[in-house]
């Protein structure tokens, strides 16, 4: 099975869904933050690597949890995501920008970074 794509969409290869996740990082008062609109999930570090490596500490949690639970699918349903059975395709930006967080930070005069964080997973049936 070989399906590739580009910028946050999917590739499935050898039964693994690959994809990239949009991830902002910014600074608030004496922290970074890291978030993710497509999944909903941030975390905080102390410098930049710190908030990138913690960040995707609670995205493999986040995953891993999702998928012991069997939600995984449904988690993506509620975050805007369009799931079939071989194919995952994340929500528009524009989409993502009507989470307040999103929409806040793309108004404010905040500096932040974007980076295109890849996540690797099993296919699931």
């Amino acid at each position: 099975m070989e399906n590739r794509r580009r910028n946050n969409t999917i590739e499935i290869d050898n039964d693994r869904f690959r994809f990239n996740v949009d991830v902002y990082i910014f600074r608030e008062a004496d922290h970074l933050t890291a978030y993710c609109p497509s999944l909903d999930l941030a975390t905080t570090g102390t410098d930049f690597q710190d908030a990138v490596k913690n960040f995707y500490e609670c995205m493999q949690l986040h995953v891993e949890t999702c998928m012991e639970m069997g939600t995984f699918e449904e988690d993506l349903k509620e975050h805007g995501w369009k799931v079939s059975e071989k194919r995952l395709v994340p929500p528009s930006f524009r989409t993502q920008l009507r989470r307040p967080q999103l929409s806040e930070l793309m108004q404010s005069n905040t500096n932040y970074e974007r980076i295109s964080a890849p996540v690797r997973i099993a296919a699931f049936a």
